[in-house]
């Protein structure tokens, strides 16, 4: 709380300041309009954070003191904005998101229980996938959380429904047991395949990527996508398997050996 503690003594002091005729035309230029003039502060403090919030209400609060009108600029006022913007709109966003997928999943797999069955299992990937930097105590890109939600979700619900769709041919002529063991078997080599693929670019991702946000994405994108992984092949068979009864009922055009 130092550094805003001293930003703040700073854009409060009035005091000496160079004069202007000390300056260049072009220099003066930069900082001075008929308007407008152009105040830099520079700052050591992560691009978001509790810590840089406060830092920025700070700015604001000072800086309201002597002018009316004024415009911030820089990263972690743009991260700032984005929050305060997309907070609102956020869970609007995601029900759209599990919406449309599930309507699409409706569409294809003619089943009521189905699209709920492998929606839900993509997103507890997902909360699994936000909950890891809580548990190491790191901190998430607020704009990662969005971005990652979103790709996960499109990305890996595939998984879902190959493993599902090979249940349900499955169950033609086998009973659910053999016809769950049978579809591990089957959509396995498959699904770990592109599921390795975006692991390993994530990891790569995050490894080699000197950008803070890029690199959190691609390791997050890795950790979603093992969690969806380990939901799909170990978690969503047995839960097909207990659904049997409700798949068969909800589902159209059905034809379920015994």
């Amino acid at each position: 709380m130092s550094k805003v503690k001293s930003v703040i003594s700073y854009v409060d002091m009035v005091g000496e300041t160079i004069p202007t005729s000390f300056l260049d035309e072009s220099d003066l230029k930069k900082l001075n309009s008929d308007n407008y003039t152009r105040m830099i502060v520079s700052v050591d403090a992560d691009f978001e954070g509790e810590d840089t919030y406060k830092l920025i209400d700070d700015i604001k609060a000072a800086i309201s003191k002597y002018y009316g009108e004024y415009y911030l600029l820089g990263e972690g006022v743009s991260t700032y904005d984005l929050k305060n913007t997309v907070t609102a709109d956020m869970t609007t966003v995601n029900i759209i998101a599990i919406a449309a997928v599930f309507i699409v999943l409706l569409l294809t797999e003619k089943s009521l229980s189905l699209p709920i069955l492998l929606v839900a299992a993509i997103e507890t990937a997902i909360y699994i996938n936000m909950s890891v930097p809580y548990y190491r105590s790191s901190s998430v890109f607020y704009i990662a959380y969005l971005i990652i939600s979103s790709i996960q979700l499109g990305a890996t619900v595939d998984y879902a429904i190959l493993l599902s769709e090979r249940y349900l041919e499955e169950r033609k002529s086998l009973n659910k047991a053999d016809a769950a063991i049978n579809t591990v078997s089957m959509t396995a080599v498959s699904i770990l395949t592109s599921a390795t693929a975006m692991i390993v670019v994530g990891i790569l991702l995050g490894k080699f990527s000197t950008h803070g946000l890029i690199s959190q994405l691609g390791y997050l994108l890795a950790i979603g996508t093992t969690a969806s992984l380990v939901i799909v092949l170990f978690v969503l068979p047995g839960l097909l398997y207990s659904l049997d009864g409700l798949i068969q009922k909800t589902t159209k055009n059905t034809e379920f050996v015994n």
